[in-house]
């Protein structure tokens, strides 16, 4: 599960942006500890980090590597004159924002979820210069990340696709890590990347997409219901009714919880957009693509409760 940080930059804002990274001393001036340097060795790939800076926060990354050991940047340049040479070093990997936010424009809606303790604002709102980085609640990360869409349409759809592929490059680091033979190993890389088993047990189960009709298998992805991270075993994840062949653009919609289907095969979606969406790529809706066979159902069952993001059905 991906944790939420939020990084004052102060003076060095510029240099680690467009370095791509966050750094900090281990330690104060006076060698006492610092819980907000230390965060930077809690932090894991995945991680969503707010990069705060001149009252305003104008960026918003991933990171991207473990934390380790580094020299203080050259190019803090005087800004980091009174700071240990050694410190702690988290790559990142940085969107900037078109409109920045500014948190005192929100404060109704931040202070509430403010830590308690090292909180990376003070109540008025301006930020806390004894702070750096600042670990805070899924529900403020994930209301600044509603901010952030709301004013920079485009961003969500890139910090998406971007936590996607750092959770595939997890998963396939910890497969390989396992104690499966080799044979074993390359087989579920090449099932989560939609190919080889389990696009094959799929293949037997689902002729085409059931949305547009395409039976061409070369333009068509296989695509997890129950999704591959959250499967319990091998078995779930190489299930080919865990699966549906789809469109890349319904795919899309499926895998983000856009659109789910009830178990008779009707077409359901999250909101009126997305409707609008498909109707504009010649999806007649209501749609009805068939009924799902018990074991489809169950997995699907998952969808709707679980990645859907409208309400929960099961009919």
């Amino acid at each position: 599960m991906k944790s939420f940080w939020w990084v004052n930059h102060k003076q060095t804002y510029s240099a680690e942006v467009r370095g791509g990274y966050i750094w900090s001393p281990k330690m104060n001036r006076n060698g006492s500890k610092n819980q907000t340097y230390i965060n930077l060795t809690l932090t894991r790939p995945g991680d969503v980090v707010f990069s705060y800076a001149g009252g305003v926060i104008k960026a918003i990354g991933l990171v991207s590597a473990s934390c380790c050991e580094k020299s203080k940047p050259s190019e803090f340049g005087s800004a980091g004159d009174s700071w240990s040479d050694t410190g702690w070093e988290v790559p990142i990997d940085w969107e900037l924002l078109e409109q920045p936010i500014r948190p005192k424009d929100h404060l109704e809606l931040i202070a509430p979820l403010l830590p308690s303790k090292n909180s990376p604002l003070q109540a008025s709102g301006n930020g806390n210069q004894g702070c750096y980085l600042a670990s805070i609640s899924e529900a403020l990360g994930n209301l600044v990340l509603s901010l952030a869409k709301g004013m920079n349409p485009s961003f969500a759809d890139d910090i998406e696709q971007h936590q996607a592929e750092l959770e595939g490059d997890a998963i396939e680091a910890d497969i390989q890590a396992s104690a499966l033979d080799a044979t074993e190993k390359q087989q579920l890389v090449k099932s989560r990347r939609g190919q080889g088993l389990f696009r094959a047990n799929l293949e037997k189960v689902e002729p085409a997409c059931r949305v547009t009709g395409v039976t061409n298998k070369a333009l068509l992805i296989a695509s997890h219901i129950k999704p591959w991270s959250k499967c319990a075993n091998n078995e779930e994840r190489l299930d080919g009714n865990n699966g549906l062949l789809l469109s890349p653009h319904i795919d899309k919609l499926f895998d983000r919880g856009l659109i789910t289907f009830t178990d008779a095969g009707g077409l359901l979606c999250a909101e009126p957009s997305i409707e609008q969406a498909l109707q504009q790529w010649g999806v007649e809706l209501p749609i009805n693509v068939g009924p799902f066979k018990p074991k489809q159902s169950e997995y699907l069952a998952y969808h709707r409760s679980k990645i859907y993001r409208s309400a929960p059905t099961s009919e």
